[in-house]
């Protein structure tokens, strides 16, 4: 069981605004992958290569040269994040 960690600061000054948010979404559909990793705020995309080889995680898609992206708007709609 992960414990949670405290931090002395407050984290919502780090915090998208929902127009930032709104912003990025105009401008960007498709995020490789180590670019969720990025958003998701992890230091790399392992977690999420392990959930694809699992059939778990995000939908994903995979152009001809094996690149694997992700539709960023989908990815937030999963988390039930709303815009």
């Amino acid at each position: 069981m992960k414990k949670k960690k405290y931090v002395p600061i407050d984290l919502s000054d780090y915090q998208i605004s929902d127009e930032g948010l709104k912003e990025i979404i105009k401008q960007v559909q498709l995020v490789s992958s180590p670019q969720l990793a990025k958003i998701l705020s992890k230091r790399n995309d392992n977690s999420l290569r392990v959930s694809r080889s699992k059939g778990t995680g995000f939908n994903y898609y995979k152009d001809p040269n094996g690149v694997v992206y992700y539709n960023l708007p989908e990815v937030l709609k999963q988390m039930r994040i709303k815009l």
